[in-house]
């Protein structure tokens, strides 16, 4: 249901979105990162016949708000981490890969590109678990990258031969310390991976943030550098008294550090790198002092959402506020307007934009606190200013 309690919309005005980005600026929205299977018992529809309509619907809304390009999140288990090369077997992806060409020529279709991010799972089919320890040896870590070179390479075959305009070379969701500690070795191992997609890929290379890959042979090699952007020193006290221009403030303070952590790395004019600053706001009323927290699905009991008891207290006992989202996008987009430090290259949300109108939990989750702005008031913020002259 898209119909919710009023005190969803919190305590604090929805602000009125000040301006407009200029028409160069790559606008992208992610869709929340799982293939769209729900529940048809009432339905006369087949699974891939109700997410088929799912994905058109929401693409009819994103091509509404000028979105130049979706990300969307595949992943699918390593068969056996202990392998020489690592493989995905196909028909483990968590969007058909039948599905997949489909949303790729459906998302062309609106003018509308794609960008595919790998979700790299620590736990294999056999079980086995990656190692992400920060004091793991050098020679680990580089097993790790070279497997991983072996997964991307074959996305981006996937992706040479099915229109795919967009890959991101750096995983999603994985955490791995260690590339910090080798900063160089895992350095000259990405540039040999980029390499290598490049044979493959003719579409546009998006790299992660990680800071062990501000390097000039990197930005050099990619299209488009994706940096998270959060308002600096953010506290519980700031939540309460949040505001456009406070919001503003901070996040011209963070863009501050990243141009100096840019420069430093680089040595490059900062006018050159391409980069793309990314959100993952959510709707609850500390978002932004305490972080993101998960929206799919119980963190403390079974993952499907079961009413009438308890298993899910910790997203219930949240506080859902959609005025927080809509005024922190605000003001982030108001200080990347302002600041003349780096240029701007494109926006993006990540998991950004959920598959069904749906604000309310239930058993498609908890949109109501997601990053999602798809239905909340932060949605008309991004629409105008993703409008185009």
């Amino acid at each position: 249901s898209n119909t919710v309690p009023q005190s969803y919309y919190g305590t604090n005005s929805i602000p009125t979105p000040l301006s407009k980005f200029d028409n160069t600026i790559l606008r992208g929205i992610g869709l929340k990162d799982y293939h769209p299977r729900f529940n048809l018992a009432n339905t006369n529809c087949t699974q891939d016949e109700h997410s088929r309509l799912l994905y058109q619907k929401t693409l009819d809304r994103l091509q509404l708000l000028n979105v130049d390009y979706v990300e969307v999140y595949q992943y699918g288990p390593v068969v056996d981490f202990n392998a020489t090369t690592w493989v995905v077997d196909k028909s483990t992806w968590q969007i058909p890969e039948s599905e997949l060409i489909w949303f790729i020529k459906e998302a062309n279709s609106r003018n509308i590109k794609v960008n595919i991010i790998w979700q790299l799972w620590q736990t294999d089919s056999k079980g086995n678990t990656i190692n992400s320890s920060y004091s793991m040896p050098e020679a680990e870590m580089l097993k790790v990258l070279r497997g991983w070179h072996n997964i991307i390479v074959d996305l981006a075959k996937f992706g040479g031969s099915n229109g795919l305009n967009i890959l991101t070379v750096h995983w999603n969701a994985f955490h791995f310390p260690v590339t910090n500690k080798y900063k160089e070795s895992a350095t000259l191992e990405f540039l040999s991976i980029i390499n290598d997609v490049r044979q493959h890929f003719n579409g546009k290379l998006f790299m992660g943030a990680s800071p062990v890959f501000f390097d000039k042979r990197i930005v050099e090699k990619v299209d488009g550098i994706i940096i998270p952007l959060t308002p600096s020193n953010w506290s519980r006290n700031d939540d309460i008294n949040i505001s456009v221009s406070l919001l503003k403030s901070r996040y011209l303070d963070n863009i501050l550090g990243k141009a100096l952590e840019l420069s430093m790395a680089t040595g490059l004019d900062l006018k050159s790198i391409p980069v793309i600053w990314d959100f993952n706001i959510q709707s609850r009323d500390k978002a932004l002092s305490e972080g993101w927290v998960e929206d799919g699905f119980c963190t403390n009991g079974s993952v499907i959402f079961n009413w009438g008891n308890t298993e899910c207290t910790n997203q219930m006992n949240y506080v859902t506020d959609f005025s927080i989202q809509a005024l922190a996008i605000e003001g982030a987009f108001q200080a990347i307007k302002e600041q003349t430090l780096i240029k701007t290259y494109g926006i993006n949300f990540s998991t950004s934009y959920w598959h069904t109108d749906t604000l309310v939990p239930g058993q498609e989750g908890f949109p109501n606190l997601s990053q999602s702005i798809r239905g909340k008031p932060a949605e008309n913020v991004v629409k105008h200013w993703f409008s185009k002259n």
